[in-house]
């Protein structure tokens, strides 16, 4: 069974004299039991997607199930079975590490006090637990979000850019809880993220949003097959090159200038980088040359075009 199923989703914001069309006939399979990556530039519908999922919002056409189940008319079901953590701070401020998880723990009906020690352990918290929220550093503050995340034990969880903001360290560490939390508890995780890097070390299976559909889907390498191009070719030049002199180069995709580096956008480097070599030689003295295949951000940035 997937985690969510999406079925022609539309999501159409109206007022008095306009709309704007958010999704536009989404259709999406989330397998069970994986981490998911949903990427798209900002203003995408990311988030709007994410939080019809979530129950958060109704669409206003087509059929979303979640675990099953119907996600209007079985909302109340499914959020018992689920969680949602963002990048934005927004627990009880007021509160300390074990008073905010003791009090979401309450709100699921939960009264085992030892679920609440076990995430101040497995979230590194231990010795915060008497500070309050608002005085928490921001890495220990996204640790404590995704800390109750995890309270009820869900089944999938939505985790909306968990890592934004944070320091490269921190970030690491959180990546390194959500596998091991996936892993140990079998959860399927949604996740967000502007972080290329961090959707290509997670996620199993990627979806690619932008204006409202999904445009591509597949795991890291069908993405990646997706693209014509598959490696770059980044020459350092002690020369300007005028760069139409490549457009008619044979597997060559696209040139891209920075300074007097031109990285250029093949089908094969073995193919293509001596007769590339040569004609730059002809404009002058090569400095440094990098040869690499693209990744996960070179395939968003060209989805997101």
């Amino acid at each position: 069974m997937d985690a969510v199923k999406c079925d022609d989703v539309w999501m159409i914001y109206r007022s008095l004299f306009s709309k704007k069309v958010a999704l536009k006939g989404v259709n999406l399979r989330i397998p069970k039991g994986e981490i998911f990556g949903l990427l798209g530039p900002n203003g995408a519908g990311k988030t709007t997607l994410v939080s019809i999922m979530a129950t958060l919002l109704r669409q206003t056409r087509g059929k979303v199930e979640v675990l099953g189940m119907d996600s209007v008319r079985d909302a109340k079901e499914i959020r018992k079975r689920i969680n949602i953590a963002s990048g934005n701070p927004n627990l009880i401020w007021s509160l300390t590490v074990y008073e905010n998880l003791r009090y979401y723990a309450m709100l699921y009906g939960i009264r085992d006090r030892r679920i609440v020690e076990d995430l101040i352990r497995d979230f590194e918290l231990e010795e915060f637990r008497k500070v309050e929220f608002n005085k928490l550093s921001t890495g220990n503050k996204q640790k404590l979000i995704l800390a109750r995340a995890f309270i009820n034990d869900p089944e999938l969880v939505f985790l909306d850019e968990p890592t934004k903001g944070l320091d490269p360290p921190i970030a690491r560490r959180l990546r390194e809880k959500i596998v091991a939390m996936q892993r140990d508890r079998g959860t399927t995780v949604v996740l967000t993220t502007h972080y290329m890097s961090e959707a290509e070390m997670l996620c199993k299976k990627i979806a690619f949003i932008n204006h409202g559909e999904i445009v591509a889907e597949g795991t890291k390498e069908d993405l990646k097959k997706m693209l014509k191009m598959r490696d770059k070719i980044t020459i350092e030049i002690d020369a300007e090159i005028p760069e139409q002199k490549f457009q008619s180069f044979e597997g060559v995709f696209m040139v891209e200038k920075d300074g007097n580096s031109y990285t250029f956008y093949v089908d094969s480097v073995e193919k293509r980088l001596w007769d590339i070599a040569k004609e730059v030689a002809n404009h002058g003295r090569i400095k440094n040359v990098v040869v690499r295949e693209i990744d996960l951000e070179d395939v968003f940035n060209e989805l997101a075009k």
